[in-house]
C-alpha cells in the first residue's frame, strides 16, 4: 500500500474511533430519564447483550401481589424489647422493634419522658398506646396532633397518624401521675413489601419505569427476547412485563443501556433454573468430567444455541429492522447458587468461569467482548461461607490483578448491598433474594452501568441509603434466663393490649373462642384438642404469663389399678384394612362394660397400670423419637394389650369441676400419623366423646381425646364417678401394607382456667 493511501486509512479510522467514543462518552446520569416512546436509530448496527445465568437470571422478583409477612409490626419506647421477629405459635408471626427516642438536646435515652422526639424506621400508618394498665391513663400528642387520650375509666381513644422515616416527630405526654408511661406504636397499614408495584408505584423508586398515568413504561428503543425458556424465542419491547409475572436485571440493565446508546438494543436472555457452572454452563476449555452424561455442558451448548438462533432470526425478532446489521456489545453473567453444593464445583468456580468468558468470546469471534459478572448475594454481608467463597471467585474475575487479561473488558459487581430483608420482600426464599424487585432492579442497574463503563462511557453511580445493620442469631442460640425475663417484661405491653386484643376481636377465632369458653357441644366435634383458645394462651405465655396453662386434674391416673379385658370380635375385618374402629358385638355378660353397676370382677377382667399397649406382642415403645408429654408412645407400656379391642374401666374419686375452667381427658398413645386408631370414652356409662378414625394427616403433634361438657359436666360435683374407654389395635400401614400389631392407650383428665374475652 503506497504512503498517501496509508496515511488517509489511518486517518479515517481515527476519526471513526473519536466518532465512535464520542458517541460513548455521554454520561447516564442518575436518575435516568424516562424513555421518550421512540425507536433506536436504525441507521446503525443494533446493540446486542447476551444475558446469561441460572434462576435468578431467569428472574424471581415479583411484580406484583406481594402480602406482608408479618400479623402485626410493633415498636416501642422501651429498649428492652428485642428487635427482630415474634413468632408466636398458632397466632401470627409479628414484629417488634425499639424505637428511636431522642431527647431536645438529641441524645438518645432509654428512659421513660414526658417530651422528645421519636423517628420510625418505616413510613407508614401508625396508631399510639401509651402506657399498660394502671399506668395507662394520659394523653399523647404527636407534632401537636393528639393521637392517644385515656381517661379515668374510660377506654382509650386512639387517632391513627401518617409518618415518614426521614422526619423527627415531637411528642409529648401528659396527664399521668408518677412517672410518665412507655409508649407503643402498632403500624396499621400492613401492605406487602418489595414487589415492584410496592417499590416503583406506592415508594416511588425507579421513577423511569412509570409513566405519567401509573401505567408501566414501554422502551420502543430496547427488545427483550427470551430465547432459552420459550419455544423458538418470545420477546417485546422492554417494560415490566416483558418477563411475565416477575422480573429479572433484564429490566435495570436494559433502561440504562437504552439510555447510554442511540442505536436499537437487543437483550438476548438464556437462562435456566437450578444450573450450576461447573457442570450444566461447563465451557469447552475447562474439558468433560463425565463424557457420557448428556446433560454436563448441555446448558452451554443451549445458551449458544439460543443466541444464534436469534440473530439469524433478527430480521423477524427486532422491531423496525432495516437491515441494518448487528454487533454484540456484550455478556452478562449472573449465577452461583447452584455450584456451592459442591466442594469441588466452588473450587474450581474462578477458573471455570474465566473459561466461561474466554469460550463465549471465542463462539463469537471477539476476543475482547465487555462482560459484566454480578456476584451472588444471598444473605448481603452476613453471607454463608459457600457462598462467600463463590462471591471471593466472581470478584477475582473483576480484578485486574488477578486476572490483568482482563483489566479493561471485565467488570465485577458486589450484589451485597442490594439485599433486602424477608420483611422488606415478598416471600422468605434466599436463594431468589426473598423475590425482592427492588433487589432485581438494583443489580440490573448496576450490571449496565458497570457495562457502560466497559465501552468507554461514564455513567452516575445509584446512590444507596445506608442499611440498616442486621443482627444474626445463630443457630441454637438462647437467651439467658435474664434477658428473656427482661424481653417478656418490655413486650407484655404490646402482647396483652395489642396482639391478644386483636386476636380475641378475629373474626377467625372470635366466635370458636366464644364457643369454647361455652362449654357447649359443638355440631362437629374433633378428636383434636388445640382449638382458638390453645392460640390465646400461647400469647399470655409469649408474655410470661403461664395462668392458662392445661394442669392434670384430679389423681394421678399413671398409679390407678385400672380394670382391663381385650378380645378379638366376631365381626371380623381384614388386617389391611383400615380404620378398624367399628360396632363390635361384646363377649356374653359385658354388654354394660362402660356402666357404673358393671361388676368387673365377676366378669374375670383383670387389673394392670396404664399405659396399655403392644408391639408384635410384646411390651414395647411405638416410637424411640417422640418427646410429646401427652403422647407418652415412646414409652414402654405396663400393660399388655393382647387382643385386638381393648376395654378399659375405673372408678375414680373427682373433685366437683369449677366455674370459669374447661376439662378434657388427653387419650395418650396415638396422636402420630398412622400409628392408633379411634377410640370411645364413657363417664358413667354416657358417652363423653368418640373418634372413629386414627390420625389420618399430619396434624402438628396435637394431643387426642375430648371435651367434658356443659351437657355431661354436673356429672362431676364431688366423688365418685366411672371411666372407662375402648379402642383397637391397628395392624396395618397405608403405604408400608400389612405391619406387626400395635396399640398404646393412656388418659389423663386436664383443666384449664379461662381467659377473658373483654
Amino acid at each position: 500500500m503506497k504512503p498517501f493511501h496509508m496515511i488517509r486509512l489511518i486517518l479515517l479510522l481515527s476519526a471513526s474511533a473519536l466518532l465512535f467514543y464520542s458517541t460513548l462518552a455521554a454520561e447516564v446520569p442518575f436518575p435516568l430519564p424516562d424513555p421518550d416512546g421512540k425507536p433506536g436509530d436504525v441507521t446503525k448496527p443494533v446493540k446486542v447483550y447476551i444475558l446469561a445465568g441460572q434462576s435468578n437470571m431467569v428472574g424471581m422478583g415479583n411484580l406484583s401481589g406481594a402480602k406482608n409477612v408479618y400479623d402485626g409490626v410493633f415498636l416501642s419506647s422501651d429498649s428492652g424489647v428485642p428487635d427482630g421477629p415474634l413468632q408466636i405459635y398458632k397466632v401470627g408471626n409479628y414484629k417488634a422493634s425499639p424505637l428511636a427516642i431522642y431527647l431536645p438536646s438529641g441524645k438518645k435515652t432509654d428512659e421513660p419522658i414526658a417530651e422528645g422526639q421519636l423517628v420510625v424506621p418505616q413510613y407508614g400508618v401508625y396508631q399510639l398506646h401509651c402506657g399498660f394498665g394502671d399506668n395507662s391513663y394520659s394523653v399523647m400528642q404527636i407534632d401537636g396532633k393528639e393521637v392517644y387520650r385515656r381517661e379515668l375509666g374510660d377506654k382509650p381513644v386512639k387517632q391513627a397518624i401518617t409518618l415518614r422515616p426521614d422526619k423527627r416527630y415531637k411528642f409529648k405526654i401528659s396527664g399521668s401521675k408518677g412517672v410518665p408511661p412507655r409508649f407503643w406504636m402498632q403500624k396499621i397499614d400492613l401492605l406487602g413489601n418489595g414487589d415492584l408495584e410496592a417499590v416503583a408505584k406506592r415508594e416511588g423508586k425507579f421513577p423511569w419505569l412509570v409513566d405519567a398515568k401509573g401505567e408501566w413504561t414501554v422502551r420502543q428503543d430496547v427488545y427483550f427476547q427470551e430465547a432459552r425458556l420459550a419455544k423458538d424465542g418470545k420477546g417485546s419491547p422492554l417494560s415490566a412485563i416483558s418477563n411475565g409475572k416477575s422480573i429479572g436485571p433484564e429490566l435495570g440493565f436494559g433502561h440504562v443501556l437504552g439510555t447510554f446508546h442511540g442505536e436499537q438494543v437487543l437483550l438476548i436472555k438464556t437462562a435456566q433454573g437450578n444450573r450450576s457452572l461447573g457442570f450444566d454452563f461447563r465451557p469447552p476449555s475447562s474439558g468433560r468430567t463425565d463424557p457420557d452424561n448428556q446433560f454436563e455442558s448441555a446448558e452451554y451448548k443451549l445458551m449458544i444455541e439460543g443466541v444464534s438462533k436469534t440473530l439469524n432470526n433478527i430480521a423477524k425478532v427486532v422491531p423496525g429492522y432495516k437491515g441494518q446489521g448487528y454487533e454484540i456489545a456484550g455478556f452478562v453473567w449472573f449465577q452461583g447458587h447452584k455450584d456451592s453444593f459442591s466442594e469441588a464445583l466452588i473450587e474450581e468456580y474462578e477458573k471455570n468461569l474465566s473459561n466461561l468468558i474466554n469460550d463465549v468470546r471465542k463462539e463469537f469471534k471477539l476476543p475482547k467482548l465487555p462482560t459484566v459478572v454480578a456476584t451472588i448475594g444471598f444473605g448481603g454481608h452476613n453471607m454463608q461461607e459457600k457462598f462467600l467463597n463463590i462471591h471471593q471467585a466472581q470478584m477475582a474475575v473483576g480484578d485486574a490483578k488477578k486476572h490483568p487479561e482482563y483489566g479493561d473488558n471485565v467488570a465485577s459487581v458486589d450484589t451485597r448491598d442490594f439485599w433486602r430483608e424477608i420483611d422488606e420482600s415478598p416471600k422468605g426464599e434466599d436463594y431468589h433474594y426473598n423475590r425482592n424487585a427492588e433487589t432485581y432492579m438494583l443489580i440490573g442497574d448496576a450490571l449496565g452501568r458497570a457495562m457502560v463503563r466497559i465501552l468507554g462511557g461514564k455513567a452516575e453511580s445509584f446512590p444507596l441509603a445506608p442499611r440498616p445493620k442486621h443482627v444474626i442469631v445463630e443457630k441454637g442460640a438462647e437467651l439467658s434466663e435474664e434477658k428473656k425475663s427482661a424481653a417478656q417484661k418490655a413486650l407484655k405491653p404490646i402482647i396483652l393490649d395489642g396482639i391478644v386484643a386483636s386476636y380475641i376481636a378475629n373474626p377467625r377465632y372470635s366466635k370458636v373462642l366464644l364457643q369454647e369458653v361455652s362449654d357447649e357441644r359443638p355440631q362437629r366435634e374433633n378428636q383434636f384438642l388445640r382449638g382458638a383458645m390453645y392460640g390465646l394462651a400461647n400469647c399470655y405465655r409469649a408474655a410470661g404469663i403461664d395462668d392458662y396453662d392445661w394442669h392434670s386434674f384430679g389423681p394421678d391416673f399413671n398409679k390407678l389399678q385400672w380394670s382391663y379385658y381385650s378380645f378379638d370380635p366376631k365381626e371380623s375385618q381384614p388386617k389391611e384394612k383400615g380404620s378398624r374402629y367399628r360396632k363390635v358385638t361384646y363377649p356374653t355378660g359385658m354388654e354394660i362394660w362402660n356402666m357404673p353397676e358393671f361388676d368387673a370382677g365377676k366378669a374375670g377382667w383383670k387389673k394392670g397400670l396404664q399405659p396399655f399397649g403392644q408391639l408384635d406382642g410384646k411390651l414395647a415403645q411405638l416410637s424411640e423419637t417422640c418427646t410429646a408429654i401427652f403422647c407418652r408412645c415412646s414409652e414402654k407400656p405396663h400393660t399388655l394389650w393382647e387382643n385386638e379391642v381393648l376395654l378399659v374401666r375405673c372408678t375414680v374419686e373427682l373433685p366437683p369441676l369449677k366455674k370459669d375452667y374447661r376439662y378434657r381427658i388427653v387419650v395418650g398413645g396415638s396422636a402420630h400419623v398412622n400409628s392408633g386408631e379411634g377410640y370411645a370414652i364413657y363417664l358413667n356409662g354416657k358417652l363423653l366423646g368418640e373418634s372413629k378414625t386414627g390420625v389420618a394427616v399430619r396434624q402438628g403433634g396435637q394431643p387426642r381425646g375430648c371435651y367434658i361438657y356443659s351437657d355431661l359436666r354436673d356429672e362431676i360435683k364431688g366423688g365418685k364417678v366411672t371411666l372407662a374407654v375402648t379402642s383397637f389395635l391397628r395392624y396395618n400401614h397405608p403405604r408400608r401394607g400389612l405391619q406387626p400389631p400395635r396399640g398404646h392407650l393412656s388418659l389423663q383428665i386436664e383443666e384449664q382456667k379461662l381467659p377473658s374475652l373483654k
